[in-house]
């Protein structure tokens, strides 16, 4: 007598003949490709690497002050050697080569709506690993410096100096120092072009990271015009670091006497200061351990950062006391800031305090004007003598107390 089959218990479990479970699950590792599997790998460990949590010590430690910097002091001159922005030939081979795929890709697809359903899945998977890779390479090239130490933690900051009195202290020392150096930096010959920046700066540069601590100060990079110009233009952006190959691309447009600060403040990107604020006040370092023209371009910055968060009364009584000349500086700038399409820039201001915000800086494009409060927390320390104390040449005003 022939015995009755009987499934084994994984078959009944699994609603199918013995064996299948394993042969089913086999088929379908073999359908999904070993492509797609890696794509996941990749997208996995970018959420993992942007999800997980690094101290901020090791960061600045290991990172921004070692690795970093060796790293950049090598990728930088080489990409300044380049006239052009590196930037501009990759986004066109990229969305080229994402378009490109698509349409290869979803033209292989068969004819019906289940293949082609499928064709656009296996797309998407393999753009957002695509995207994943960006974003690790991103972190490895430069940030993680979004992670590091604030400034806060390392210079002579206090946050009870911040004060309504500080702030119109400061805001009318900015305007008395406007007055003061318009005719030196105007008188000086004409304003420095982006290509002569480096030579101009980089002395000044190199001092305020190696007073910050720096044992390895980064190198100046040349500032490039970008096919993004336009873009910037009307989306109100002055510049922006290319993290992948480090270097600074600039808005053409922008006026003479704001060049100097602009170079610096990228500058300060490059040196491993991420966060907006931090960028900023760098930036106003550099330049007010430079020559008379990029104090002014400092000044004209720092002027309207202090005194757009004074109170409408202390607002006015500190603009009365400005002089025709940088009064008509501010009013330049103003007016070329108006070109900017407002949907256009409120459209980059969102994307931008979505990126920043990802980037663990909790309050996200708003991170700019912090640096009011990095400002007023330094104020008369050694960080201010020693830094921002101008060169002594004729025509300069004294240093800050």
């Amino acid at each position: 007598m022939v015995e009755p089959r009987v499934a084994s218990t994984a078959a009944v479990r699994s609603g199918g003949e013995p064996g299948r479970g394993p042969a089913a699950l086999a088929g379908f590792f073999r359908r999904f490709g070993s492509r797609s599997w890696i794509a996941v790998g990749v997208i996995a460990a970018a959420v993992a690497a942007g999800l997980a949590p690094t101290p901020a010590s090791w960061v600045e430690h290991a990172y921004s002050r070692q690795w970093y910097l060796a790293w950049q002091n090598l990728v930088t001159p080489v990409s300044s050697l380049v006239g052009f922005s590196l930037l501009d030939p990759a986004a066109v081979i990229g969305v080229l080569g994402i378009g490109g795929g698509w349409w290869w890709g979803l033209r292989r697809a068969g004819a019906t709506w289940r293949e082609r359903t499928a064709a656009a899945a296996r797309l998407t998977l393999h753009t957002a690993a695509v995207s994943a890779a960006l974003y690790l390479v991103f972190l490895a090239m430069w940030g993680l410096n979004y992670r590091r130490e604030p400034l806060t933690a390392k210079l002579d900051y206090d946050a009870s100096r911040i004060s309504s009195a500080s702030l119109a202290a400061l805001a009318g020392e900015s305007v008395d120092r406007l007055n003061a150096l318009h005719a030196p930096a105007h008188g000086a010959g004409p304003w420095p072009a982006f290509e002569d920046l480096p030579e101009r700066l980089a002395p000044a540069f190199d001092r305020v990271q190696r007073r910050l601590g720096a044992i390895r100060p980064a190198a100046a990079g040349r500032p490039k015009a970008t096919l993004l110009t336009a873009y910037f233009r009307r989306a109100g952006i002055n510049g922006m670091l290319n993290p992948f190959s480090l270097e600074v691309l600039v808005n053409g447009t922008v006026l003479p006497f704001e060049r100097p600060f602009l170079v610096a403040h990228e500058w300060s990107h490059l040196a491993g200061y991420a966060n907006e604020s931090e960028a900023s006040f760098v930036g106003v370092l550099i330049c007010l351990a430079g020559d008379a023209q990029s104090r002014y371009s400092a000044w004209l910055y720092l002027s309207s950062q202090l005194v757009r968060h004074l109170p409408p009364d202390v607002r006015e009584r500190v603009w009365a006391g400005l002089a025709d000349g940088p009064r008509a500086d501010l009013r330049a700038i103003a007016a070329r800031l108006r070109e900017a399409v407002p949907v256009v820039r409120r459209s980059a201001s969102r994307v931008y305090d979505r990126y920043l915000r990802a980037n663990r800086v909790e309050a996200g494009i708003a991170s700019y004007g912090l640096v009011v409060d990095l400002l007023l927390g330094t104020d008369g320390t050694p960080v201010w003598r020693e830094l921002a104390a101008p060169i002594d040449a004729p025509g300069d005003v004294r240093p800050l107390p």
